[in-house]
């Protein structure tokens, strides 16, 4: 009977958040897709074009050169391909439609953040109640609520598995641990590159201080370590060979490519970043009005942040932090050193990466030189590792300082301190936008586009409220036309564009296009205009 109440707890808690998260898609039946119309559209182009490429013979893309930037090829290392979650949406594309699956896609992804997180936090020892409150808060705190605009952040369920076997490994050393925590940085890093670079990092300052803080851990480490260095070498070689061998494409294609710190200082988390969360949240009148504009901050108004660094989730999980902090530095109990590293781990990242006003100088100018970072342009998306290694550390001591109260009233206690932390996620309205606005119109335009030898679509197009999006929205949506139409475009959106003079504007010549293909390709190419259907030229290029 008490595994059932429990079990439908969780359920009951699972149910709530997912339908917070996705109350627009699930209120109206799936009419309503809850992304915004460049990257989250761009992610699900990316996901479409691999089921295609997979399922459909007559495809005029291949896996790793999508039908975009035509005729440049091995586009897909331009973005993100989330292989390691592809396959879900390829299981839901056998069984629904290319937008369904889509959304069934998202919802999935943030029930597995839930329970991954729970199984970890039960793992650990936490009592059912705080594993509740961490699953919750990995799936549906603020921040990673409001992300879910960008819906390669969702999948973050490796995340909790290899902080754990971390853990593990750093109480009690094995080559299984080690080889499942690496298994599962490189699970997470072939699912969205972002948090599997984070996830190592952050590994990667966890690890040796779970092993230092610990009394004895090093030498039993050291002792494990030349007692097995044969399978130890075996495991840490082969992960590295395989992320190596995973990523080398991206290497090759991007060669000539990284980002400056001036292309991510915007990005880089400030004070108010981590006081600010999206609109509508409890805490947000109390905080104060929030200056609209970066260029004109005003007397009374919380400085204007970036919503890519809405990076708040309530003041509960920072007192928690605080207090777990406070009291590991004054009783400095035994046996608490992977709690101790887990904050420290949050506090040294928060601090890498951290600059005191918008535009400023921080650490990140040196992190940036570590191999892959940069790659990195949203400096903000730290938070994932923050709020992993923080959130564990402070349930864990929670679970500790309370497991001596009697049982009664250390679950009035945890439930109530639960029961709080929730009420902070509440509040926000995830944005939405009815699929006939995007899905219809461009099916609409791509039937114009059958057969043709290859396409430029204007990037601008009108949906049925009559709002005109151009350029990135526009992009994304001539290679959703091609994609539908299984016609090649010479349109393309990523966090790059190819090398040489590519057609980059909103309104490009005839002269420019014939230029960009010309000694690539032979044929002819349709041009489309997404607002008027009469228009359609074709240019022939030698």
């Amino acid at each position: 009977m008490r595994t059932a109440a429990v079990l439908l707890a969780y359920l009951l808690a699972l149910a709530f958040g997912l339908y917070l998260t996705f109350e627009p898609t699930i209120d109206s039946r799936f009419a309503r897709v809850q992304t915004e119309r460049g990257d989250g559209m761009l992610n699900h182009f990316i996901l479409e074009h691999s089921w295609q490429s997979l399922s459909n013979p007559s495809y005029r893309g291949s896996l790793f050169s999508p039908p975009c930037f035509f005729p440049e090829p091995s586009t897909l290392w331009y973005s993100e391909h989330m292989l390691g979650v592809a396959p879900l949406y390829w299981g839901l594309r056998l069984v629904g439609s290319h937008v369904l699956a889509y959304q069934l896609w998202q919802i999935i992804l943030a029930g597995l953040n839930f329970v991954a997180f729970a199984y970890v936090a039960r793992r650990l020892g936490c009592p059912h109640i705080l594993a509740l409150l961490g699953a919750y808060l990995w799936a549906f705190g603020l921040v990673h609520l409001e992300q879910v605009k960008h819906q390669q952040m969702i999948p973050r369920f490796w995340m909790p598995l290899a902080a754990y076997y971390a853990w593990s490994f750093a109480i009690s050393p094995a080559v299984r641990s080690l080889n499942r925590m690496l298994a599962c940085a490189f699970l997470q890093s072939i699912s969205c590159m972002y948090t599997g670079w984070f996830l190592v990092v952050g590994l990667g300052v966890f690890l040796p201080l779970a092993v230092v803080l610990r009394p004895g851990g090093w030498a039993q480490t050291v002792r494990f370590v030349k007692e097995n260095r044969r399978g130890v070498a075996i495991v840490v070689g082969g992960w590295i060979a395989i992320h190596l061998a995973a990523f080398l494409p991206y290497i090759i294609v991007n060669a000539d490519m990284s980002r400056s710190y001036v292309e991510s200082y915007k990005l880089v988390p400030t004070p108010a970043a981590w006081l600010t969360g999206p609109p509508g949240t409890p805490w947000d009148n109390v905080l104060g009005p929030r200056a609209a504009d970066p260029a004109q901050p005003a007397p009374g108004l919380r400085p204007w942040v970036s919503d890519e660094c809405w990076l708040f989730c309530g003041f509960g999980i920072y007192a928690l932090v605080l207090a777990a902090t406070l009291d590991l530095l004054v009783r400095r109990p035994p046996g608490f050193a992977p709690v101790a590293a887990g904050l420290l781990t949050a506090f040294i990242w928060v601090l890498l990466t951290l600059t005191l006003e918008q535009e400023g100088r921080s650490l990140w100018e040196l992190v940036r030189f570590v191999p892959g970072a940069t790659a990195i342009r949203c400096v903000s998306r730290v938070y994932v590792i923050v709020y992993l290694f923080g959130t564990l550390a402070a349930l864990v001591w929670l679970t500790r300082v309370t497991e001596a109260l009697a049982a009664p009233m250390r679950c009035v206690i945890l439930g109530l301190i639960a029961a709080a932390l929730i009420a902070e996620q509440l509040g926000y309205q995830p944005p939405s936008f009815e699929r006939v606005d995007f899905y219809d119109l461009v099916d609409r335009v791509a039937e114009r586009g059958r057969g043709a030898d290859a396409l430029y679509v204007q990037p601008a197009f009108t949906d049925t409220r009559g709002v005109t999006s151009t350029w990135v929205y526009g992009e994304v949506f001539a290679m959703w036309v091609g994609l539908r139409a299984n016609a090649p475009v010479v349109n393309g959106y990523s966090g790059r564009g190819p090398p040489g003079e590519y057609p980059w504007q909103s309104s490009v010549s005839d002269p420019a296009l014939v230029k960009w293909l010309s000694g690539r390709f032979h044929g002819t190419l349709t041009i489309l205009d997404p607002d008027h259907p009469s228009s359609r030229r074709v240019l022939v290029v030698e």
